[in-house]
């Protein structure tokens, strides 16, 4: 489709009939992010009351920034200069067939990209101090247990794994943590002492 051709289907938008919605569907196949050519469809598709103007308009309603300009659009209430505008006014532009330029609306991508890549830096990695200290102290860090974590599940599961050591001291920690349980905690401190002493 060609600039000229797309500017009379917006400005008459009113001609669009069976024989100009396959070419309208082809444009938003062809780029399936310009909003325009969705909006363009989606006016098609009303005129001609075709069944899927429902699903296609909560496709379309959530890629155009300002749904009060599809409302006024497919209403025909929008005037033709305010839509031209709306084309001519954004900063990318597409190339279509025949080198004809179509232009999307700004968005947030695009304003990044063009910003100035300098303010854009990337942090070196360096495994020796990683930020913090050297990456040792970190591995340290992450396998130091917390003596707030520990609870009974824990305490069972180094005793079924048979970790005796860490067994005894979760058991003792939960003993003076939770008081009220402390003679079960001592039963099974006593328990695999009687384990540990045997193995």
């Amino acid at each position: 489709m060609e600039r000229e051709q797309f500017l009379t289907y917006i400005n008459t938008s009113k001609s669009l009939n069976g024989k100009t919605l396959d070419v309208v569907k082809k444009l938003t196949s062809d780029l399936p992010w310009f909003s325009a050519g969705w909006l363009l469809y989606l006016k098609n598709l009303k005129n001609l009351g075709h069944s899927d103007y429902d699903a296609v308009l909560k496709k379309v309603a959530v890629m155009v920034p300002d749904r009060k300009v599809l409302f006024k659009f497919l209403n025909d209430e929008l005037p033709k200069k305010q839509v031209e505008a709306a084309i001519e006014n954004s900063q990318v532009t597409y190339r279509l067939e025949g080198d004809v330029e179509l232009r999307s609306e700004n968005s947030l991508i695009d304003k990044f990209l063009s910003t100035d890549s300098e303010r854009l830096r990337t942090v070196k990695h360096n495994p020796e101090t990683n930020g913090n200290g050297s990456e040792r102290e970190l591995v340290e860090q992450s396998v130091k247990e917390d003596e707030e974590l520990v609870t009974e599940t824990l305490a069972s599961i180094y005793f079924q794994q048979k970790n005796f050591g860490k067994a005894l001291d979760a058991y003792k920690k939960l003993s003076l943590k939770y008081p009220e349980k402390s003679v079960y905690f001592a039963g099974r401190i006593e328990e695999i002492e009687l384990l540990k002493n045997n193995n």
